[in-house]
Parts: structure tokens; C-alpha cells; sequence
């Protein structure tokens, strides 16, 4: 697995498992003779035509969203996919997560069981919540920004 982020985040990346990491700063990872059958966009500014150019011919992009252009944002990316896939050979793909309790209470399980582990960059208190939204707006966080609406009811000691 290859992941693509900044420099300030290599270390999460291989934490998460990528095998190399492309630091997109300086190295323009469409432009290199890697090929890749998967490529999953969560975010990022990198066109369904120039992700393309990386994948195998029968490969496939999933795209979460991507910053896109100014007056369209992310849907600009979509669309653009959809309508170069009948002529891409490739599967470009968007996707949107559907939250609903049944999805929340299996992720939810997925976590207490550390079958996966999510990366937090802070957590903050309700109070904090301005600071929080400035952390995400400034610059992109080493994974999910916390915001605490209410602390934990603290454990009642066994009767």
C-alpha cells in the first residue's frame, strides 16, 4: 500500500500500514511509473483524469471527496468522474458514507473491539469547540478532531 500525504503526516500513514508514502509537496505521485489497481481519494485536490494515470487499466478510484474546484467543490470531482467513466476503461467511483444507527453501533463495535483504531489528532472540551473548528480550518489535522459535548458519567464502584 502506497499513501500520499504531507511530510507532517508520514508517521500516521505508516502507522496505518502504507509501505511507502509519497509526500505530495514534493513529488507529484500522478507523474511516476507506479501503477496501482486501487486508488481510494479521501480527500485532496488530484482530478479523476490525473489519478487515472496511475491506475492499471482495469483499475479503480474511489473518491470520498476532494477539495475540487472553487465554484463546484467536491461534487465538481464526482462529476467529472461519472462522466469519464464510459470512456476510462477504468471504474471511477464516488463514495458517501450513509450514517445511520445500525452503521454508528458497527463502527462503534469495530472500535471496542480494536478490530480497527481510529486516529485522533485532540480532543476538546465542548467549551473549546471555536478552537477546534480553527484547528481544521487552518491546516489539515494527523486524523479526527474530537469535540467532548458531555464528559463521561463517572463509574459507579460495584454493590
Amino acid at each position: 500500500m502506497t499513501g500520499v500525504c504531507s511530510t507532517r503526516h508520514a508517521d500516521v500513514v505508516r502507522r496505518l500500514g502504507a509501505g511507502q508514502v509519497i509526500d505530495y509537496a514534493r513529488q507529484d505521485f500522478t507523474a511516476g511509473a507506479a501503477r496501482y489497481d486501487l486508488a481510494l481519494q479521501l480527500g485532496g485536490t488530484y482530478s479523476p483524469a490525473a489519478v487515472r494515470k496511475v491506475l492499471t487499466p482495469c483499475g479503480t478510484l474511489i473518491q470520498s471527496f476532494g477539495d475540487g474546484s472553487r465554484w463546484l467543490g467536491p461534487v465538481g470531482n464526482i462529476i467529472k468522474a461519472v462522466a469519464l467513466n464510459p470512456f476510462a476503461g477504468q471504474t471511477l467511483k464516488s463514495f458517501t458514507a450513509k450514517v445511520t444507527t445500525q452503521v454508528l453501533t458497527e463502527v462503534s463495535d469495530l472500535i471496542q473491539s480494536r478490530r480497527i483504531i481510529p486516529v485522533i489528532d485532540r480532543t476538546f472540551p465542548l467549551a473549546d469547540a471555536a478552537a477546534a473548528v480553527r484547528l481544521v480550518e487552518e491546516g489539515s489535522p494527523a486524523g479526527k478532531v474530537i469535540v467532548v459535548v458531555e464528559p463521561s458519567p463517572p463509574e459507579l464502584p460495584p454493590r
